[in-house]
């Protein structure tokens, strides 16, 4: 199992736009699955910009000219305000836009030119911006010590452990452990016990108890009288007063 990419297509023409998830849906990677988030209107994107939360590893798909109080240009600089290291493509019926697009520091993975072609000559264009997209995640995270290997069977996920909430045994669920992160719940089988000597390296991951990986660093509140633990997206995980006192201990 590969890592997974959030995709955002922010596009006014709904065919062109279907036809470029189409494209999405149809690429192969052993290392990246690109998750299409839906948009469903394009106009009140840049309000949601100001409440999603954006990973380095997030790709976002931006026509330029949205007919709109905004530009795709405008929702780039607004994405990069919040990440400087997610991927960002272009789709535009003119090629000499790319310079002030480049002067604006927004840095795009580079741009797919919107003329009438075919389905297979557009998803050739954009595989080989996904390609790089994969190309620089894959050297980054090779690069991060913070990026956790976890093998399930024969599957492998690849997890930036600073981005990890918890892990734990799905109660009812035998062989099955949830990845709760910041972005994501990832559900895969397997025994917790295995899962800890593979993240044991990374000291902030606290793997001391019975059925659950905690980060310690994400922790923001330890509600005893709950037996709850809050973390600093506002996420919580009711555990008991017993475990509660042991992350006390070691915070």
């Amino acid at each position: 199992m590969a890592f997974i990419s959030k995709v955002y297509v922010v596009e006014d023409d709904h065919e062109y736009r279907k036809r470029i998830i189409h494209a999405l849906k149809n690429y192969h990677s052993n290392f990246v699955r690109f998750n299409i988030s839906s948009i469903d209107n394009h106009l009140f994107f840049m309000e949601e910009l100001q409440t999603i939360s954006i990973a380095d590893t997030d790709v976002f798909i931006f026509d330029i000219d949205l007919k709109t109080t905004f530009t795709g240009i405008d929702l780039a600089l607004e994405v990069r305000k919040h990440n400087r290291n997610c991927s960002i493509i272009f789709l535009t019926s003119l090629e000499d836009q790319a310079i002030p697009i480049i002067n604006s520091n927004i840095l795009p993975i580079g741009y797919l030119i919107k003329k009438t072609v075919s389905s297979t000559k557009l998803s050739q264009s954009l595989y080989e911006l996904l390609d790089k997209v994969e190309y620089n995640l894959n050297n980054s995270w090779r690069e991060d010590p913070n990026i956790v290997r976890i093998k399930t069977g024969a599957k492998k996920i690849y997890v930036n452990g600073k981005d990890i909430l918890y892990i734990e045994s799905i109660k009812g669920l035998r062989g099955k452990i949830l990845i709760k992160t910041f972005h994501e719940d990832i559900i895969i089988n397997g025994q917790i016990g295995k899962i800890k000597k593979m993240l044991d390296h990374q000291p902030y991951l606290f793997t001391s108890l019975q059925s659950y990986i905690i980060n310690l660093t994400a922790i923001a509140v330890l509600d005893r009288a709950k037996g709850m633990v809050g973390f600093s997206n506002g996420d919580e995980l009711l555990v008991g007063i017993k475990i509660i006192d042991k992350l006390k201990k070691v915070l």
